[in-house]
C-alpha cells in the first residue's frame, strides 16, 4: 500500500520560511548589492518569479508520484544506471549546498563571537543535523514547527529594530534599472536563495493532492519571505549607502553592529542574530542530509542507514574544513551556478520524462 504524505501545508510553509531565513542573511545580500546599480527589489522579484516557475515544474512531477518518493519513482521507471546519471548532479548540489551553508555559518561565528575557536571545532555542529536527519522525517518536521514560531518572531523584531537608524534617501534609485544584473554572475549565484521547494520535493512521498498543496504553501511562503529578504538587503543600504555596502563582506551583520539603544535588552544584536539563524540552519541542514540519505537508500536499498549518514557527515565535514576563507566560499557559490540551474529546471523535466517512460513501458508490458 502506498504511503500518503505525512507533511501538511502548514509544515511545508514553516520549512520554506526556515529555508529562506537560513539562506538570506549571509552571502545573498552581498551578491545582490554588488550585482546592480539599480533598484534591488527588481532582481529579487525576477528570481521569485523563476522560483515559482521551477516549483510549478516540480509540482507537475510530484503529482505523478501517486504516494511514492521522487527518487524511488525515478529508479523504478528508468533503472539504476539512468537514475545515477540523472541524480548525480543533484547529489553534488546537495553536497555543495551543505558545505556552503555550514562553512558560511561557522565563518560568521568566528567573525562575530568566537574569533579564536578553530573552524574544525565549529564545523562539528553538523553532528546535530546529521542526528536529526537519521532520526527521520517527522522529527525534522516537528523541530521545524517549533523553530519556525520562535525564529519568525525574533527575526521580525530584529528587522523592526534595524529600522530605527536608517536614512531612506540612501536607497535610491527605488524604481530605475537598466538590467545590468543580467550580465553579472553574482545575480545568478543568488539562485540558492530560491530553492526551498527543491529540497522539500526530495524528502517525502506525494500524492496529486499533497503536491498541489505543497506548491500552494511554497507560493505563500515566497510572498511572506519577500519582506524578510528585502530587509536583509535594504537595511544595510539604508544605513551605509550603496558604495560602502558593496565593500562589506556580510552587510546585514555589519548593520546589526550599528544598532545601539539603551532600551534594547540585548547588548550585542549581532550575536543575537547569529544565534537565531542557527535555528534556521540546523533544520535546513538536517533536511539536506535527509535528502542525501533518501537518494542513497533508493540506489542501494541494502545499505545501512547509519553508515550512509556517517559517510555523508564525514564528507561534508572534511570538505567544509578544507575551505579556508570567505573568498573560497563565494567562489564555490559562483562555480556551482550550473548545478543549481540543472536542479531547478532540468532535473524536474527529466524526472517527468522518466516517469512517463516508466508508465509507457509498464503499459506495453501489460499488453
Amino acid at each position: 500500500m502506498k504511503r500518503q504524505s505525512t507533511i501538511f501545508g502548514y509544515e511545508l510553509f514553516a520549512i520554506q520560511m526556515l529555508y529562506s531565513g537560513a539562506s538570506a542573511g549571509f552571502i545573498y545580500p552581498s551578491f545582490i548589492v554588488r550585482s546592480t546599480e539599480g533598484a534591488y527589489w527588481i532582481p529579487i522579484t525576477i528570481w521569485a518569479a523563476c522560483a515559482i516557475a521551477s516549483s510549478w515544474i516540480y509540482s507537475r512531477l510530484l503529482t505523478q508520484l501517486n504516494g511514492e518518493k521522487l527518487f524511488r519513482r525515478i529508479h523504478t521507471s528508468v533503472g539504476v544506471i539512468w537514475t545515477c546519471i540523472i541524480c548525480l548532479p543533484v547529489l553534488l548540489f546537495l553536497f555543495t549546498a551543505l558545505v556552503i551553508m555550514l562553512r558560511a555559518y561557522t565563518e560568521v561565528i568566528t567573525m562575530t563571537m568566537l574569533p579564536t575557536t578553530p573552524i574544525s571545532f565549529l564545523n562539528g555542529m553538523l553532528l546535530a543535523p546529521a542526528a536529526l536527519a537519521l532520526a527521520g522525517m517527522m522529527p525534522i518536521v516537528r523541530a521545524a514547527r517549533v523553530f519556525f514560531l520562535l525564529t519568525l518572531l525574533l527575526s521580525l523584531v530584529l528587522l523592526i529594530v534595524g529600522l530605527s537608524d536608517v536614512h531612506w534617501t540612501l536607497g535610491s534609485p527605488w524604481i530605475r534599472t537598466n538590467g545590468d544584473f543580467f550580465f553579472d554572475k553574482r545575480f545568478y549565484a543568488g539562485s540558492f536563495m530560491w530553492m526551498g521547494f527543491v529540497i522539500t520535493s526530495f524528502i517525502g512521498p506525494y500524492t496529486p493532492r499533497s503536491a498541489r498543496r505543497a506548491w500552494g504553501s511554497y507560493i505563500a511562503a515566497i510572498v511572506c519571505t519577500l519582506p524578510l529578504i528585502a530587509g536583509y538587503i535594504y537595511l544595510p543600504i539604508l544605513t551605509f549607502g550603496r558604495d560602502l555596502s558593496k565593500r562589506l563582506t556580510v552587510p546585514f551583520i555589519s548593520k546589526m553592529d550599528t544598532v545601539s539603544h539603551y532600551w534594547i535588552l540585548f547588548e550585542n544584536l549581532t550575536a543575537f542574530f547569529v544565534s537565531v539563524t542557527m535555528l534556521y540552519i540546523l533544520v535546513i541542514m538536517a533536511l539536506k542530509m535527509h535528502a542525501i540519505g533518501e537518494m542513497f537508500s533508493t540506489l542501494w536499498p541494502r545499505a545501512n542507514r547509519p553508515v550512509i549518514y556517517a559517510g555523508a557527515l564525514l564528507a561534508v565535514y572534511a570538505a567544509a574544513t578544507l575551505v579556508t576563507s570567505w573568498r573560497e566560499i563565494e567562489s564555490i557559490v559562483l562555480i556551482t551556478i550550473g548545478l543549481r540551474f540543472y536542479v531547478m529546471f532540468v532535473f524536474p523535466l527529466l524526472g517527468i520524462l522518466a516517469v512517463a517512460y516508466g508508465r509507457r513501458v509498464g503499459k506495453e508490458e501489460e499488453i
